[in-house]
């Protein structure tokens, strides 16, 4: 029981929170972006770190020793979850923005 007083203590802080807006939207979405992208290239067996993966999304700098096929994979996860919202923000997914999200996330040369 003592679990879900704690869940529920950190649902009530979360909520005063929001709407989440401005610098702390920001900083969410950019957490998620590297976050997201790091773990699903790593489940695709890129050896990159997090770090690695965060300066190259966010700087454009690349890492001595690394894939250039796994570089230009993060860079194109990041530029997918960032045309995810754009769709978010115009409140529609049309049947052709799928396959369009897709080859983001894997182009043909992949």
């Amino acid at each position: 029981m003592e679990n879900f007083k704690k869940m529920d203590l950190y649902q009530n802080t979360i909520n005063e929170l929001r709407p989440f807006e401005g610098e702390l939207l920001k900083q969410i979405k950019d957490f998620y972006r590297v976050g997201l992208t790091w773990t699903s290239n790593a489940l695709d067996g890129d050896s990159s770190t997090e770090s690695e993966t965060k300066v190259l999304i966010e700087h454009r700098l690349t890492v001595g020793g690394r894939l250039l096929r796994d570089m230009f994979e993060a860079v194109s996860h990041a530029k997918a979850y960032d045309y995810m919202f754009t769709l978010l923000r115009n409140k529609e997914i049309a049947e052709k923005d799928i396959p369009y999200l897709h080859k983001l996330v894997r182009p043909a040369w992949a």
